[in-house]
Formats: structure tokens, sequence, C-alpha cells
């Protein structure tokens, strides 16, 4: 069996993939699949949520299981995921959140030679802009630019920084 789906990135942007992808590859394989597609960096920690016709996020499907009883990527099919729900959520990269919405267009009875295909594609994902600490490799800092990133100044003097309102203690030392 082979599942059609529609995967659209929740994004400003229109970006829309439609794939085939048979029924028996691993949820794994599909999120190998997809954040290679959409030009995401591996890598990063990834779910996928059962979800209904309203998008509502229901149960989850993680990377790794937390416990001995709970389903993974790797352990589920895409048949058995989407036999339990026609839609489904992706979260990729839980720090950037990127969130893709999936829904069964069709199913065949009959597999094709290739396990997956992009079947058409529509826009692309915008590219993350660096911030102004990650712009340049912590190599590439300077001393002084190091010292500010992390609040280092006061180190160079040898003593340690006081807080505004310290005073001397009783036996006249100073922290």
């Amino acid at each position: 069996m082979e599942f059609f789906l529609r995967v659209i990135a929740d994004t400003e942007n229109t970006v829309i993939k439609e794939v085939r992808i048979k029924g028996g590859a691993t949820m794994m394989t599909l999120h190998e699949h997809i954040y290679t597609h959409f030009g995401l960096q591996p890598g990063e920690m990834a779910s996928f949520y059962y979800s209904n016709a309203n998008w509502d996020q229901g149960n989850e499907l993680p990377m790794f299981a937390m416990n001995d009883n709970m389903p993974t990527m790797e352990a589920q099919t895409v048949k058995q995921f989407f036999e339990a729900s026609t839609n489904g959520l992706y979260v990729y990269n839980f720090l950037d959140m990127n969130i893709f919405y999936l829904e069964v267009v069709k199913t065949e009875e009959e597999e094709g030679f290739e396990d997956f295909v992009v079947l058409s594609s529509v826009g692309e994902l915008p590219k993350k802009k660096d911030s102004e600490f990650t712009s340049k490799d912590s190599g590439e800092l300077s001393e002084d630019e190091l010292n500010n990133l992390y609040s280092l100044d006061d180190l160079n003097s040898g003593t340690l920084p006081k807080e505004k309102d310290q005073e001397e203690d009783t036996l006249g030392y100073d922290y």
C-alpha cells in the first residue's frame, strides 16, 4: 500500500510538498525525508502527533521512547500511523518549532518501485537568520567580544566583581 500525503509547512508563505511513500516505511523514514526535502538541518529532535480535521494536536509519536510501552517513529509504520488518523502534525526542532501539517490525499494498494517520491512542490521555507552571536564562530571572536558576550570583563583584574550593595563583614573582609 502507498500513501499520498500533502505536507504543508506552517509559514507565512505557501510551502507545500505532495509526496508518495510506501505504507511499510517507518515514521522515522518519513521524518528523514521531510527534513531533507524541506531543506532543514539534520540532527534535531522531532515528533509526529496524531491529529483530526481541525488540526487539533493528539497523542505524540516521538523519535525515542521515554518508557517501555511508548511507541516510537522507528517502531511504527506509515500505514499504522495514518490508519489511526488521516491527519497528522510534525514538529521539527523544538527550539525553532518548524511545524508541518500532514494529510492523506489518497492511498493505493499497488506499490511503485521507489520508496519515497516528491510528486509536486510549491514554495521554499524561508532561511533562518543567524543571531549576532551565532553569525561568527567562537574561534573568530576577539577576546573583547568573548568577554562582552559572557560578561567576563572583570576577570582580567584578578578580583571578583562586587555587588552594588555589598559591604564589608564584621571581620573587615571584602567579598
